[in-house]
């Protein structure tokens, strides 16, 4: 009998905690509106960059909801290289993923904003390769020699990030709440 009831208290306490409410987003609507940007100079992992670093963008057409613009064509918006994915061995490719971008009047809760770029995947030939060569001793391993490529984002790359206009907005990620340094709002 003991059995049984820790079996029923545990199926009520499983059941009371998938009833809460933790989202903080209305995931049933998925109205969206696209925005298209492009990146104003080209980055690289060949280059000097580093997580963390701003990058800026281009809205490429103009943004309306409701009547009203949002952004328009040319406008700048700044984002960072959320993290740096080095080529590797074996053919893998680097990657770069950017995030963070900061668009006045829309708060970063109702953005699906994750960029990521990868550069070429080498792994396609190289692994043949290797199994091939294993064929004859510490053959194989000179591909360990062969990385992946370089990842690049260039100006007439297209970036499209998502912005949910009905998703409840988080006032701590609205950018008008966010300071620079001299202690201004970003927006102003």
């Amino acid at each position: 009998m003991n059995k049984l009831t820790a079996l029923f208290l545990l199926f009520l306490f499983t059941c009371k905690a998938c009833y809460c409410e933790t989202l903080p987003y209305n995931f049933y609507d998925t109205f969206c509106i696209p925005i298209t940007l492009s990146i104003t100079e080209e980055i690289s992992t060949k280059d000097n960059i580093y997580e963390g670093q701003s990058v800026q963008f281009k809205v490429r057409k103009n943004v309306r909801h409701n009547g009203q613009s949002i952004l328009k064509s040319g406008d700048v918006i700044n984002a960072k290289i959320e993290t740096i994915v080095t080529s590797g061995m074996n053919g893998f490719p680097a990657e770069i993923i950017i995030d963070d971008f900061q668009i006045p009047g829309i708060c970063n809760s109702q953005l699906i904003s994750t960029y990521n770029k990868k550069g070429q995947n080498r792994c396609l030939w190289v692994y043949p390769l290797k199994w091939s060569l294993t064929l004859i001793p510490f053959a194989g391993s000179l591909t360990n020699l062969i990385k992946g490529g370089h990842a690049k984002i260039r100006p007439k790359d297209i970036v499209t990030i998502y912005y949910y206009p009905n998703w409840k907005e988080d006032k701590d990620l609205c950018i008008e709440d966010i300071k620079n340094e001299n202690g201004t709002s970003l927006s102003e």
